[in-house]
């Protein structure tokens, strides 16, 4: 794999990494992400918080959500997945919507006219499967071949009836930049990700995307008229 090459996000015209767990490398021929889970890859630099029992935790969480949304048409095709060396191998595009926003200046309507009703089927079939998403940032999603929509970064969903996580056990990814988030659903030590959810859609995304669909997203998939 020497020849894959890291991919990386851009946002105000500042490339960086696009999480604080693995490292995404795509192939030469730009179909395969490997998303490599490992500790001491240089992709993170010297990033402080991330450990062995902090990546195991997620790496286990994104294996049992990929597993679980591998058949909806929106989610990638998993090409393997090695345990012994948490690296998962998925289909992929060349580009995310974030690159093609932010690098190639296009609406994301010019290349998809349809994309905001592919993102609420998304959440709603996340939704009645008994799932949140957290993981929603343009660099999330992709346009397979077909013009499809693909999303990935699972390890962030959680179960709709029980939303709960222990601040402790994910403090090593909470930034400075994004402790407030995390701060506003937390109670007693513990994460609330139904609340950070909600306040994902109808707040936190409206910077991010330039045509945001996620407050909308939200009115529907929970009637709020």
């Amino acid at each position: 794999m020497t020849a894959w090459q890291p991919f990386y996000k851009i946002r105000n015209g500042i490339y960086s990494t696009t999480n604080m767990l693995y490292t995404p490398l795509i192939n030469p021929e730009g179909n395969v992400m490997c998303m490599d889970w490992s500790l001491d890859n240089p992709y993170h630099g010297n990033a402080v918080g991330r450990t062995t029992e902090l990546i195991d935790f997620f790496f286990e969480r994104e294996v049992k959500y990929i597993n679980i949304f591998k058949d909806y048409p929106w989610a990638p095709m998993i090409l393997d997945i090695d345990v012994d060396n948490k690296k998962i191998f998925i289909e992929w595009n060349k580009e995310t919507l974030n690159t093609l926003l932010f690098v190639h200046n296009v609406t994301v309507d010019s290349i998809c006219s349809d994309w905001k009703d592919q993102q609420y089927n998304i959440l709603k079939d996340i939704r009645d499967a008994g799932y949140y998403k957290m993981a929603l940032y343009p660099h999330c999603f992709f346009l397979d071949k077909n013009n499809k929509l693909k999303t990935f970064d699972f390890y962030g969903c959680v179960e709709i009836d029980n939303p709960y996580i222990e601040y402790s056990k994910i403090e090593g990814i909470i930034g400075v930049d994004s402790g407030n988030r995390f701060n506003s659903a937390t109670t007693d030590g513990v994460i609330d990700f139904s609340v950070f959810f909600k306040n994902t859609l109808l707040t936190h995304l409206v910077n991010i995307w330039p045509d945001n669909p996620f407050p909308e997203i939200y009115r529907k998939l929970y009637e709020i008229l």
